[in-house]
């Protein structure tokens, strides 16, 4: 039997438990691509997906990573894509697959996958990849946020709150970029959000109207859940809108409808792998607009690459808030 290396998840289980062992070699499915990874980044859903906590769970065992930066190793013969090119991807687990981007090589979706410029290294797609296009895909496509518009981004030094800031900023909002300590927001004012605010120790209604006044938000962006989702929907405006990108603290808040109804707030999903067959043509122009703004300096991922051999430590690290933009691990 044909097989790989790779990090794997032989039970439902703590990511502590991942083994670095032998994987079954994948078969090539419909629309698929067989990926050499060269860099994979690590996600706090990678925490969720070794638990039995993601909304869709592979079969036993598996190899966790949602994204990828690498070669494609083997495609259908009527593919869009070559042997050899290079290219950005989601991987199938984010669908329950089983062979993620912890491995020697993954398999991803073609549909979610996208060439990589030749002036862009593995490190840099790696790190731009979901992290942009969510965050592009949620104010664009969900939001539709304009010039002047007040938005304010929960867990704004994480990869994809990072990626939310500058997108924002560059679509002319004013940005109140929310984090969870002193040095996170140390970090954040380098992205110049009109207000930095650490929601642990200061008190977020008070300081925001200190500088906005009675100025109620436009748009909140949310990853967190918890408390820090029913602080942020209580200061949105008439026709405000909630983006619900993920639920980082573990707690998925009940909805304040009374609220809601009164105020004409909508509550957004925002969960962009769906398009991958709904409109696979928009991803893609979107994800070559981002690389353009890559390469013309009007965006900066912030990431640390590390050693394959150090994703449990790292992934460790994400999991206690101890990290501040993404994480890569090279091959």
């Amino acid at each position: 039997m044909k097989e790989y290396k790779a990090w794997v998840q032989n039970t439902v289980s703590p990511f502590t438990n991942l083994e670095f062992s032998f994987m079954e070699y994948p078969k090539l499915g419909q629309e698929e691509l067989i990926i050499e990874t060269k860099a994979a980044t690590l996600n706090f859903a990678d925490l969720l997906l070794s638990s039995g906590m993601y909304q869709s769970n592979p079969r036993l065992p598996f190899v966790p990573g949602f994204e990828v930066a690498g070669y494609v190793k083997e495609c259908s013969s009527d593919s869009n894509f070559s042997i050899g090119d290079r290219v950005v991807a989601a991987t199938t687990v984010f669908r329950s697959g089983r062979h993620g981007s912890f491995g020697e090589i993954c398999v991803a979706s073609e549909n979610l996958t996208y060439k990589l410029p030749e002036n862009v290294s593995f490190e840099d797609g790696a790190a731009i990849l979901m992290s942009y296009l969510t965050s592009d895909f949620a104010l664009h496509r969900r939001a539709q946020i304009k010039p002047n518009e007040l938005i304010m981004i929960n867990a704004a030094a994480g990869g994809v709150g990072l990626a939310a800031v500058q997108l924002a900023k560059i679509s002319g909002a004013r940005v109140i970029a929310a984090v969870g300590s002193e040095e996170k927001k140390e970090l954040i004012k380098q992205f110049g959000p009109e207000l930095v605010i650490n929601y642990q120790e200061e008190n977020v209604n008070e300081i925001i109207e200190g500088v906005f006044g009675k100025r109620p938000l436009d748009i909140l962006y949310d990853q967190v859940g918890g408390d820090a989702y029913q602080q942020g929907i209580r200061l949105l405006g008439s026709e405000g809108r909630a983006l619900i990108v993920g639920f980082a603290s573990g707690n998925i808040p009940s909805q304040i409808l009374s609220y809601l109804l009164v105020k004409n707030i909508s509550i957004m999903g925002v969960f962009m792998i769906s398009f991958e067959n709904n409109d696979r043509e928009y991803l893609k122009k979107r994800m070559e607009l981002i690389f353009d703004l890559f390469i013309n300096q009007q965006i900066e991922p912030i990431y640390k690459t590390i050693k394959f051999d150090e994703i449990i430590n790292y992934l460790d690290l994400i999991g206690r808030r101890k990290t501040v933009g993404r994480i890569v691990a090279l091959r």
